[in-house]
């Protein structure tokens, strides 16, 4: 997995860190749930407390079923924990960043991704990924909360 185009793209994360995660998901409806599990199982192993656990899932299952409603193609998910931060990132291939908008209304049936993202993350971002380690682009999300860890 070392070398997925998300690998080479984390220009900002240090050299050194106490451990990563990377995972490539399918263009498939069953990426949220997967992508949740997998998030879950990473983070129980490393004894996240519930709240790092439930927003990491949730922003993680909001950030690739945007990517996978804006791309044909797989899309990357790493979990990154560096100086007692832990990093969610979602890569996919197409390079128009993310926009965001006002709070959705109640009734609104799209649009609360990245609101959820911003709310429940400590940090978060974006930027274009411009030449990965297999010569693509695209962009990735990125979200972080303190993570002492074990």
């Amino acid at each position: 997995m070392a070398d997925l185009a998300l690998s080479a793209s984390f220009a900002d994360t240090p050299l050194t860190n106490d451990w990563e995660y990377a995972l490539r998901i399918p263009h498939s409806p069953l990426g949220p749930r997967i992508v949740r599990a997998h998030v879950r199982a990473v983070l129980t192993s490393y004894e996240a407390g519930p709240t790092v656990l439930g927003n990491a899932q949730l922003v993680a299952s909001e950030l690739v079923t945007n990517s996978l409603a804006h791309t044909k193609h797989s899309v990357a998910v790493r979990l990154l924990r560096a100086d007692g931060r832990l990093r969610l990132s979602v890569w996919d291939n197409n390079p128009c960043l993310p926009r965001e908008r006002p709070r959705p209304g109640l009734d609104a049936e799209s649009g609360r991704g990245l609101w959820l993202s911003r709310a429940c993350a400590d940090e978060w971002g974006h930027y274009l990924v411009v030449n990965g380690r297999r010569g693509g682009g695209g962009k990735e999300v990125w979200a972080e909360w303190r993570f002492p860890g074990v």
